[in-house]
């Protein structure tokens, strides 16, 4: 009876041992976690500032870094939203427009009640419009743009942006305009006549205003006659 008694002792010892035990591990990792989360919190914050920051200073690559390693550790949707929305101004600042394009494009997605909307929906098509495309290149950047910026007239015709977005669009049509003369008078300029005059009329009636309009006349005058000259040279060869 003795040796039970001693063991139940023992035993509620232990017990009491073990709980004290884990309480006291329980209340260290608490401590522990909770300092944890402080410090986490405390550098999201410091990295906020910091991309203020720089972004104010117009240090747009270097704001741009630090919101990659944020954005991460970001779980409030306005947070993110703020920081994504200077990323993709960052990226049109530092000139990468398709880059950026594609960020306001997200935005408009992610975030369709939020005010910066309409913004975001102009600056996808104008960051587009903005990239510089060597006129004897394929012009799909080009055409893109133009449908963004139709898309964001037809949604705000109203809008903040309306001034801005008809000017670029006669910016783009210009350069498209331009890209279709070019290609008419290199058609004429490699004797392939034919091919210009072709050309050279469908350039009329897509641009029967343009400021090439005298151009065209004449290298159409120049196909007509180089022609005639190539079909009286046949015939007295005949």
């Amino acid at each position: 009876m003795k040796n039970y008694i001693n063991y139940l002792c023992f035993r509620y010892r232990f017990n009491r041992l073990v709980v004290l035990l884990f309480i006291y591990i329980g209340n260290n990792f608490y401590l522990f976690a909770s300092d944890q989360v402080h410090k986490d919190q405390s550098l999201i914050e410091q990295r906020k500032e910091e991309i203020v920051r720089l972004y104010e200073r117009k240090r747009y690559a270097k704001a741009n870094a630090q919101i990659e390693l944020l954005l991460p550790m970001l779980k409030n949707r306005r947070d993110r939203s703020k920081f994504e929305w200077y990323q993709a101004y960052g990226n049109f600042y530092t000139k990468k427009y398709l880059v950026s394009s594609n960020q306001f494009h997200l935005f408009v997605k992610q975030y369709p009640t939020f005010p910066q909307v309409e913004e975001a929906l102009f600056m996808k098509g104008y960051s587009l419009a903005c990239e510089d495309v060597d006129i004897r290149l394929d012009q799909t950047v080009t055409y893109d743009a133009i449908r963004s910026l139709d898309h964001y007239l037809a949604v705000y015709p109203t809008g903040l942006y309306r001034s801005k977005a008809f000017d670029m669009l006669q910016t783009l049509q210009a350069r498209l305009m331009k890209k279709s003369f070019q290609a008419a008078a290199l058609y004429a300029q490699l004797r392939y006549y034919n091919a210009a005059i072709v050309a050279l009329k469908n350039f009329q009636q897509v641009y029967p205003d343009s400021s090439y309009k005298e151009q065209v006349l004449r290298l159409l005058e120049k196909c007509y006659a180089q022609l005639a000259m190539q079909q009286s040279f046949n015939l007295v060869n005949e």
